[in-house]
């Protein structure tokens, strides 16, 4: 199932046609799929990107894909390493890295998906682009079994741990592709807080929904007076008490603790402003 087929599938069973993914889980990945609905989707580029993924990585392979599912292009002698050796080792993959995004993926290169090159059996040239993997610890290692290893990785978005895997089978000179991958958390979001699309056919009950507001706890917040709902709603810039403000940072706008709209931090006539720029539907008749 891809990511897109969850929502289809979403679209289907909650009869709501704003339904969108926030950041796209390989078909044969399994684990946390955020899903915004309704207005939230208008939202979906401000939730925090970065992820955290167990995952299988294999020696001794590599294949057009870069993970098992692929074609097997080349199949090498696997190194005997010790749980030390891997421990050095991955000190190497820790912090910024330049990654190439794989063929098999959806980033666009001139106006098409990787993947559509792919399918044609064309290989492009795909530059390269800064990732960070915060961490990436050692969860099951048997010197028995010296061509498997089960890795945490804690990572920006945008990361492919499919390529990370790749990658460290390059270092190795015996290549290395990833088995399985789970993905644990996505932002705010947990694995252990997830649903599966059965649970969420028996009925969405408000629990199974985390708030716009909950989502966007990262971004710094302001109070709008209740008297200032009227200009808020028309879209008007409202002035921000004083702080140490950036020129275009993300703002909630809440009242009473309720998220209204989101803005960014302007510098007008001499003071500090927040411009909305997605406001909320509401009614002040429904504010607490």
């Amino acid at each position: 199932m891809t990511s897109h087929d969850v929502v289809a599938k979403a679209r289907r069973i909650l009869r709501e046609k704003r339904i969108g993914h926030m950041g796209t889980l390989d078909p044969d990945a399994a684990g946390v799929l955020p899903v915004a609905l309704g207005q939230a989707t208008r939202l979906i580029e401000l939730v925090r990107g970065d992820k955290s993924y167990r995952a299988q990585l294999l020696l001794g392979r590599i294949t057009d894909s870069q993970d098992i599912s692929g074609r097997i292009v080349e199949e090498r002698p696997i190194p005997r390493l010790t749980r030390q050796d891997w421990e050095e080792l991955l000190k190497e993959f820790r912090g910024p890295i330049d990654q190439i995004p794989p063929m098999v993926s959806a980033v666009s290169v001139g106006g098409k998906r990787l993947y559509e090159y792919a399918r044609q059996g064309i290989e492009v040239e795909r530059p390269s682009r800064t990732i960070t993997i915060n961490r990436i610890d050692i969860v099951q290692y048997h010197e028995d079994v010296p061509g498997e290893l089960i890795l945490d990785v804690d990572c920006s978005g945008g990361t492919y741990v499919r390529t990370l895997c790749h990658d460290i089978g390059q270092r190795l000179g015996c290549g290395a592709i990833m088995g399985w991958l789970i993905r644990r958390r996505s932002g705010p979001f947990y694995l252990r807080d997830s649903y599966t699309l059965e649970e969420v056919e028996q009925g969405l009950t408000p629990e199974k929904l985390v708030s716009p507001g909950e989502v966007l706890q990262h971004l710094p917040d302001m109070e709008i007076n209740k008297r200032r709902l009227p200009s808020l709603k028309q879209g008007l810039a409202q002035f921000l008490p004083d702080k140490s403000w950036t020129e275009g940072q993300w703002i909630r706008m809440n009242y009473q603790g309720q998220l209204l709209a989101v803005g960014q931090a302007i510098w007008q006539d001499d003071r500090w402003y927040c411009q909305p720029r997605k406001v909320l539907q509401w009614s002040e008749t429904t504010l607490k």
